[in-house]
């Protein structure tokens, strides 16, 4: 057998390998046992166990540690004592960080794990005879292979900025890094090219939300042309553009709802497979998938009878009152706040966090201890929706801008917004943060707006100087085999000083 078949073999039996249990009861996939080479690619079951085993991949970088959390704490107005890395984490000082806090963001590898298999995917399920599978299937699984690539490449730029960017399956050649802009441009192109291949509806109840429809490619277009527009020092407009249209779009789509703000949505929408859930990660203790207890924020935000053991009486962290009189200015009407906090003014960590209550218990009496059961949502409509306004004020259609910004205020119970020009922009802003917080944006928002310059918006601001020497980036974390396998593999710079 030639050295590539080799290859093929290896990599195919290890995405075989990686299907675990818990994704196999949820999504009712029959166990695939020692196929491979010319034994697999025959059947849909062939297909579909391949592709849980890049889920379960994607499942292990998002819900295998303090992913999500970190994302929204980095920079932002919040305190506790969940430990000195997350102060330094809030702080900006990434330098002092300690090696494996944060190693579940630091490492990239999980992403090219996903790349290189949905790669493999991509190619691969032209294999299957046309008996068993329909035109229409293999189009889709074709179109979910480059989401889930594209969806891998905007984390790695939105996380390290440049990458190593590759479509080909079976790829062994040594790369540089690409310019992330490159990379977006490149994904943009990669992701159009593929969205209507994509059903407009799942078929199946329990994988909405849960795998890409449609509407979870615009979400990712829409995230992929914002990200982008921050970078490009030409002309931002036509990713703007496309971001209006892109919300035009989505908004045909009837399956979408945004739903009012009461305590029963809130708990629908982050279990998922709600009209608001656009793409997510499943976590359900019934099927035995359970995240890291790090990865749900509530394990920071929380307390009992939310979270932990019945004598935990305070949250390991809180936000700070300042920050939050902010978001929510006294006497402005906003179900949010009534609805997902309790003592949010108190400055100290009897903060209870309510945005994130769907959970299990363990144990009994005086034992008994409350775990997060949320899935990790990536995409949902108010995101999406805010978006799009974010980009109509940029092409300076405030009124388009309000439009779509005012659906979610009115599902907040909120005033309509009012404003025009930069004041719009700073209200959009702030939406966002309101809507949006606990969900993994905060940092981002805060990066490819450049507010994260500002006191403003960032606790611990970073400085132009070192804005533009890479400090929103995070390390990257590079194993000695990986620089030995790629000699032009290089870290970001400002981490490596």
């Amino acid at each position: 057998m030639m050295k590539m078949n080799n290859v093929k073999y290896l990599l195919l039996v290890a995405a075989i390998l990686f299907v675990m249990p818990g994704c196999k009861k949820f999504l009712n996939v029959t166990p695939i046992d020692a196929q491979s080479g010319n034994n697999f690619w025959k059947t849909k079951q062939d297909v579909e166990g391949f592709t849980i085993g890049i889920y379960t991949r994607l499942r292990s970088k998002i819900g295998g540690g303090a992913f999500m959390p970190a994302l929204e704490m980095r920079g932002n107005f919040v305190s506790g004592t969940a430990g000195v890395d997350y102060n330094n984490l809030i702080a900006n000082n990434l330098k002092l960080v300690g090696s494996t806090a944060f190693s579940n963001i630091q490492d990239w590898k999980t992403w090219y794990d996903v790349i290189a298999n949905s790669n493999i995917m991509y190619q691969e399920i032209d294999r299957v005879p046309g008996t068993a599978l329909s035109d229409t299937d293999r189009k889709r699984y074709k179109a979910e292979a480059v989401f889930l690539r594209n969806l891998s490449y905007l984390f790695i730029c939105r996380l390290f900025g440049d990458a190593i960017y590759y479509t080909d399956a079976y790829h062994s050649t040594s790369l540089p890094r690409t310019a992330q802009l490159t990379v977006l441009k490149n994904c943009i192109a990669d992701m159009t090219a593929a969205k209507d291949d994509l059903p407009t509806v799942n078929a199946d109840g329990s994988q909405v939300g849960f795998r890409p429809t449609r509407g979870s490619a615009i979400a990712l277009l829409m995230h992929l042309n914002m990200w982008a527009a921050a970078w490009d020092k030409t002309d931002k407009k036509p990713y703007y553009t496309s971001v209006v249209a892109l919300g035009h779009e989505l908004a045909t789509y009837t399956n979408y709802k945004l739903l009012p703000v009461t305590i029963e949505n809130t708990k629908k929408i982050f279990k998922g497979r709600s009209s608001e859930n656009l793409f997510g990660i499943l976590q359900e203790f019934n099927y035995g998938e359970t995240f890291n207890q790090a990865a749900g924020y509530s394990y920071f935000f929380s307390h009992y009878p939310y979270y932990g053991s019945t004598s935990t009486a305070t949250s390991r962290m809180n936000y700070k009152k300042d920050y939050l009189t902010k978001v929510f200015p006294l006497g402005v009407a906003d179900a949010r706040l009534a609805i997902w906090f309790d003592n949010y003014d108190a400055d100290n960590n009897t903060f209870q966090f309510k945005k994130f209550i769907n959970n299990y218990a363990t144990g009994s009496g005086s034992g008994v201890t409350i775990n997060s059961d949320d899935s990790a949502i990536i995409f949902r409509l108010p995101d999406m929706i805010l978006l799009a306004a974010q980009a109509a004020a940029e092409l300076d259609n405030d009124e388009e801008a309000k439009e779509f910004a005012n659906q979610v205020r009115l599902m907040a119970g909120a005033p309509v917004f009012i404003s025009t020009g930069d004041e719009l922009k700073t209200d959009l802003y702030f939406e966002r943060c309101r809507e949006l917080i606990g969900e993994g944006q905060f940092f981002f928002d805060a990066v490819r707006t450049k507010r994260v310059l500002d006191s403003k918006y960032s606790s611990n601001p970073i400085s132009v100087t070192d804005f533009n020497a890479g400090a929103w980036t995070w390390p990257l974390a590079i194993s000695s085999t990986e620089r030995l396998a790629n000699p032009y593999l290089v870290g970001n710079n400002f981490w490596n000083k």
